[in-house]
């Protein structure tokens, strides 16, 4: 892959990861058209709701974003704007501060490829990592991804409950796995597959398990399931602490995410 073609196989996959749920599930909303994808899914929480890949004429680019915006603040909803390395137009960060989204955090895109990555790593020990494919599996996936929020957000458990019947159903691209220390569920991990790239989302450790290496392995473990797929580039955004971890696995960045929130 050329480092337009990782860009935007990196874009794509974020686009079809965030929508994928809400466009086949009732009660939620997506509209996607060739200039902006918005994210809808009904629930308090910006987790859910998005606004993304951007690719906006400059003569209305300051309509569609007041309407995009407009959307959820009618709803009375939280949301988020991702822009990524191929927004458009130049300038959407000054019509998205004209519009009062602030810039409130900055992820940096990285890709990984077959040739990069370790073919084994040790695990930790007494950690197993298993495919969600029952219900209460994914209650596990549901409870830790709520436990980053203080106190955890009720909205995550809304979302997976509602979106249970795609997630389980075999061959969904969507593919989650729970991690388990000595049969304590205690991380996640996000493989999904579109946009041409096995993109890794959602890994999250509980407070209680972390430092010992189980987010690493996670990683990895998805990571080599993309590879399974017959995808040959791995990507996934991450935070300025995340990224040395990955590093490790052999991840390269190549760009930047910002997210923008209502300020």
């Amino acid at each position: 892959m050329t480092r337009g073609q990782v860009l935007a196989a990196m874009e794509d996959n974020l686009a079809e990861h965030v929508a994928y749920v809400q466009a086949r599930t009732a009660g939620m909303h997506v509209e996607d058209d060739a200039g902006l994808l918005l994210v809808d899914s009904g629930l308090p929480s910006d987790t859910f709701n998005k606004i993304l890949r951007a690719r906006l004429a400059a003569e209305d680019a300051g309509a569609r974003i007041r309407a995009a915006a407009g959307h959820f603040r009618e709803k009375d909803l939280p949301f988020t704007w991702w822009a990524g390395p191929l927004s458009q137009p130049d300038e959407l960060p000054r019509l998205l501060a004209d519009e009062g989204l602030r810039a409130a955090e900055t992820e940096l895109g990285m890709a990984a490829f077959r040739e990069s990555l370790p073919a084994r790593i040790d695990l930790p020990d007494g950690l197993e990592i298993r495919r969600v494919t029952d219900a209460e599996a994914l209650g596990h996936f549901a409870r830790i991804n709520a436990a980053n929020w203080d106190p955890p957000d009720p909205a995550v458990g809304e979302f997976f409950h509602r979106a249970a019947p795609l997630l389980l159903r075999r061959g969904c691209p969507m593919r989650l796995y729970a991690g388990y220390l000595r049969g304590e569920p205690a991380a996640t991990a996000e493989l999904f597959l579109g946009g041409g790239a096995a993109g890794i989302h959602m890994v999250s450790t509980l407070r209680a398990f972390r430092r010992r290496g189980i987010g690493l392995a996670m990683t990895w473990h998805c990571a080599f399931e993309g590879l399974r797929a017959d995808l040959e580039t791995v990507v996934l955004q991450a935070s300025s602490d995340g990224a040395p971890v990955y590093a490790r696995l052999g991840f390269q960045a190549v760009c930047e995410f910002t997210e923008y929130t209502p300020g």
